[in-house]
């Protein structure tokens, strides 16, 4: 089986930022020579929302390096932003939080583009050959690694297993089974999957995300390579049947009445209250659930495209770390690459972001909701997203509305992404 990397440019930083809510040439700066000695202040900046697995590995970190102040920054708010104004400012710290690929050519918080710029140092790191190969490309630049991988999370179907146990039923491994889900749930008197398809910017793109594992990479993994070459367009291949389907789904009801005037936030809370069966979305939707319905239990499982039982599932890494190229305490810093990456501190950053760690890890242990999705990422069952441009990404969700009000078709959705893509 190929799995290609397939990080996107725009989708991964688009959805990761969703839901966590002048540069200089080169990119030849070399790594800083390391003296042995680690000492000093370490500082560095991350999300707010994670502070506290943050201060949980520091605190790991300092007990191996006690000379190292560690001094640690958590902002709310849009920390890409906030990254890119601290480098070009010259106020950076030593750690930076980034995202992970991206164009080179970009000027963006993702690794491709910092390394590109000479913004981020090499990681002088003993875990860099166990970097996953189906993931190698969204943390490297020109033959070396620059980001801590951090961990991956899904995109697939996120289910109120209480609600479900309660009404005796199952979660589909089929795509016959995903539509008697939706009639069996309203007979129950609740709906299958609270998709919030009226929150234009993500809303209608998730559950097509999610099959594009399954659909897409496995009948065209050369499909971005065809479309940039012109060989194919969006209409002829199987981003129409992705669309199909949720056409489908949307006639036999699965999405339940209001779907096109309902945020994410509100299906989230409509599945914890047992109203809806699952939503499809990304795993850090499940803090959200569980904080708003705790007396749920949860399970993640991917969406099944076809009948055949092969389905594969949707995986994006999220935050990475790099290191300012013009990082204070270059030392303590690659000092603290090396230590994330080790088992102990990978546990506590996947238990911390609700995700399995990028660099394989005999010292983690998938929580119960997402076993089934650690499984499958070990089985080399885990697919990139697909690479979207920003305005070709914008007019699917846009269209995918359109469809579901009856303006338009599944080819006409892939019709007017062809429009918009960019040769």
């Amino acid at each position: 089986m190929k799995i290609r990397n397939l990080a996107a440019t725009t989708s991964v930083v688009a959805i990761t930022a969703l839901v966590l809510t002048g540069c200089s040439g080169g990119g030849d700066t070399p790594p800083a020579p390391s003296d042995g000695e680690v000492s000093g202040t370490l500082t560095g900046v991350f999300s707010s929302i994670f502070q506290d697995t943050y201060e949980e590995i520091a605190a790991a970190f300092s007990e191996k390096y006690p000379d190292v102040t560690v001094d640690f920054d958590y902002q709310g708010g849009d920390i890409a932003q906030l990254v890119m104004t601290q480098l070009q400012g010259g106020t950076a710290p030593d750690i930076l939080t980034s995202f992970p690929g991206g164009d080179p050519k970009d000027n963006a918080d993702n690794v491709a583009p910092l390394a590109a710029n000479g913004l981020i140092l090499p990681l002088e790191v003993t875990w860099a050959g166990d970097l996953p190969e189906a993931w190698a490309n969204d943390f490297t630049y020109d033959g070396e690694v620059y980001a801590y991988p951090g961990a991956l999370q899904p995109l697939a179907g996120i289910y109120n297993q209480t609600k479900m146990d309660e009404l005796g039923l199952s979660i589909p491994t089929t795509l016959d089974e995903v539509l008697q889900l939706c009639a069996d749930a309203t007979d129950a008197g609740v709906y299958a999957y609270a998709q919030g398809l009226g929150e234009a910017a993500a809303g209608p793109q998730m559950f097509p995300f999610a099959q594009t594992a399954t659909l897409l990479e496995q009948e065209m993994p050369d499909f971005d390579e065809q479309l940039a070459s012109g060989d194919i367009t969006y209409q002829d291949s199987p981003w129409v049947d992705i669309f199909e389907i949720q056409q489908d789904l949307w006639d036999a009801g699965c999405f339940g009445e209001g779907a096109l005037g309902r945020s994410r936030e509100q299906g989230g809370n409509a599945v914890a209250a047992g109203q809806a069966l699952g939503i499809v979305d990304v795993g850090a939707v499940l803090a959200t659930l569980s904080a708003a319905g705790p007396d749920n239990s949860y399970v993640v499982a991917p969406v099944p495209a076809n009948n055949d039982g092969e389905t594969f599932v949707t995986a994006l890494p999220g935050f990475v770390n790099t290191i300012n190229a013009k990082a204070k305490n270059p030392s303590a810093a690659q000092a603290f690459m090396e230590f994330l990456g080790s088992p102990e501190a990978s546990a506590i950053y996947a238990d911390g972001f609700k995700s399995v760690p990028v660099l394989p890890n005999d010292q983690y242990t998938p929580p119960a909701e997402l076993e089934a999705f650690a499984a499958l990422i070990a089985e080399n069952k885990g697919v990139s997203l697909p690479t979207l441009q920003t305005e070709v990404q914008a007019t699917m969700n846009q269209q995918l509305q359109a469809m579901f009000l009856g303006n338009t078709t599944p080819e006409g959705v892939a019709e007017s992404m062809q429009s918009a893509y960019k040769q």
